[in-house]
């Protein structure tokens, strides 16, 4: 190996971790916001849930969009798959962050994504403690 690509492969074994590294410390940031407003609306919050993320994200919601009943009509049953907006067509990363490091690390973006997700999926907004479970469950996928 020539010196520049000794040089190239030591900053990429160093900025790879440290961008993942960036990232976990971006989405704890956001669980942490999420944790807050949850304790703060309900003195009984004791935590998020994966399993409750998963069930809000495979459930078909009674009184949402009918093109959008689920959040699996556009992210598919597996949300380490690419997805399809129903609406538009309009091709969607997959949501799993081992699958898509980057996501959910930018608070304005999430918050974006969920205020229009949640209206057309559940016909409502989505707690602070389901946003929690949802993003600890895509967290683990």
């Amino acid at each position: 190996m020539t010196l520049p690509r000794i040089a190239l492969a030591a900053v990429a074994a160093i900025a790879i971790p440290l961008a993942a590294m960036a990232a976990d410390a971006d989405r704890s940031a956001i669980l942490k916001r999420y944790a807050d407003l949850a304790r703060a609306a309900d003195s009984g919050f004791a935590g998020f849930s994966a399993a409750r993320g998963e069930t809000l994200y495979r459930t078909t919601w009674a009184g949402s969009d009918a093109r959008t009943p689920s959040c699996m009509s556009c992210h598919t049953s597996d949300p380490k798959q690419p997805g399809r907006n129903a609406k538009t067509g309009r091709p969607i990363d997959p949501a799993a962050v081992s699958v898509n490091p980057q996501r959910y690390t930018d608070l304005t973006e999430v918050e974006k994504h969920f205020a229009r997700d949640c209206k057309s999926v559940l016909g409502r907004d989505c707690t602070p403690q389901e946003r929690g479970d949802y993003l600890t469950f895509m967290i683990g996928q």
